[in-house]
């Protein structure tokens, strides 16, 4: 009886990959130039109110550099023909020009606060840059963080709400320099630096 225990477990084991398949996607959200500049880009911080959590916030900065890699990768995984990859690269490179872009991950324990885009959020958002003052969102939308959305931004979690915060382009542009992405509020204050 052993033995045949034995060898069902070996027979299972053997099975546990199948040798010709890839792990998916292909290139992995880890891996390449996406990850790198995704990874340069992005800011993570939490507030907690004594022991209990207020809030998770995790932010990307989309700077020209990051669109094009996302672009690229996106164009890697949909197998885009190269028509598709230059009109999306340049509505990105067209939004680059007028907007600073962030997408915001946000988890808070009560959804109720979990509100960056209602009119009257409990959250106030600013972009802030020394010496030059700080600049509110034109516009604060949620994203369907769909199985796309959460390959390339693997960092987001179960329970998030994803966002686009868009700001007026800053003058001059931001690459380059110090700048910080700002959530105020009752549950505190959180500075994600740039």
């Amino acid at each position: 009886m052993t033995r045949h225990a034995f060898a069902i477990a070996l027979v299972l084991a053997g099975c546990a990959q199948i040798p010709f398949t890839q792990p998916q996607p292909t290139p992995p959200a880890d891996e390449g130039t996406w990850a790198v500049v995704r990874d340069r880009a992005t800011r993570g911080g939490k507030l907690y109110d004594g022991l209990g959590a207020n809030a998770f916030v995790r932010a990307v900065y989309l700077a020209s550099d990051v669109r094009e890699a996302r672009v690229t990768r996106l164009g890697l995984w949909t197998a885009m023909t190269a028509e598709e990859r230059a009109r999306l690269l340049g509505a990105e490179e067209e939004e680059a020009a007028q907007y600073d872009d962030f997408v915001v991950s946000l988890f808070t324990p009560t959804p109720a606060d979990n509100d960056l885009d209602a009119p009257k959020s409990i959250w106030r958002v600013a972009l802030v840059v020394p010496g030059e003052g700080e600049a509110l969102p034109v516009r604060v939308f949620q994203m369907k963080a769909d199985s796309a959305l959460r390959a390339l931004y693997p960092s987001i979690g179960d329970f998030d709400v994803v966002y686009r915060v868009r700001f007026a382009r800053w003058q001059p542009a931001l690459g380059g320099r110090p700048f910080t992405l700002r959530f105020g509020g009752a549950r505190g204050l959180l500075d994600l630096n740039y």
